[in-house]
């Protein structure tokens, strides 16, 4: 799915004389929103390291390390950057095959500091690019990310063009007593609260459907 078929969903529900033309930022919100509700989003980067370097760049959006592994090896342990610094200051310290790593700044730590070449394998739990052609989701979260656009329009766009702020009418000059009448916009929205809820919804039920382990579903297949 991309956001051009996205903003066509939405504007059918809005109708088109909301006078919305683009839901760029909306979009890119719930999308990295619905990243960080729950690992909905997995992948594996592959590390090459070099003889002597400890420090190498996280994956592009890494929210959570589920384990690094050597290829043909045993899974890193993994450990805080305060670990890894009393081993940079260790004199004794030796280099080899890692086997811990920590995260800090944005870079995977590895020690004993690699001396050569190993294949490290990052499996990791990752938030939603912000650039992108096609939304990473798949079909089954199309109606969480409907949703969470249509709020976030009438909680931003929509609510901006209906906020009036406050506003005064005065009497006509030379009418004598001048009366004035104070009346604002109070910004609330029925349907802004419809659709978060709708939203908040199917992201509920997304998180359910994580839960269920397809291992466990047993099917009993009968002769009739």
């Amino acid at each position: 799915m991309t956001g051009a078929e996205v903003l066509s969903v939405v504007m059918a529900r809005i109708g088109t004389g909301s006078g919305v033309t683009s839901i760029h930022r909306e979009l890119k919100g719930v999308l990295y929103d619905l990243s960080g509700r729950a690992d909905f989003l997995t992948d594996e980067a592959a590390i090459t390291t070099a003889a002597g370097q400890a420090d190498y760049d996280e994956p592009a959006g890494l929210k959570r390390v589920y384990e690094c592994h050597v290829e043909d090896g045993g899974p890193l342990e993994a450990r805080t950057y305060r670990d890894y610094l009393r081993h940079a200051a260790d004199p004794t310290r030796g280099a080899g095959e890692p086997g811990m790593y920590a995260r800090r700044h944005g870079k995977l730590w590895l020690w004993p500091v690699p001396d050569g070449e190993y294949a490290v394998r990052v499996d990791y739990a990752r938030y939603h690019p912000e650039v992108f052609e096609e939304i990473a989701f798949g079909p089954e979260f199309s109606e969480a990310i409907f949703e969470g656009v249509i709020a976030a329009l009438y909680q931003g766009q929509l609510l901006e063009k209906l906020r009036l702020g406050e506003k005064r009418i005065t009497s006509p000059a030379g009418a004598g007593d001048t009366d004035v009448l104070v009346y604002r916009f109070d910004g609330e929205f029925p349907e802004a609260r419809r659709h978060a809820e709708a939203y908040e919804a199917e992201i509920a039920k997304l998180i359910a459907n994580m839960e269920v382990d397809a291992e466990w579903v047993k099917v009993e297949y009968r002769d009739v």
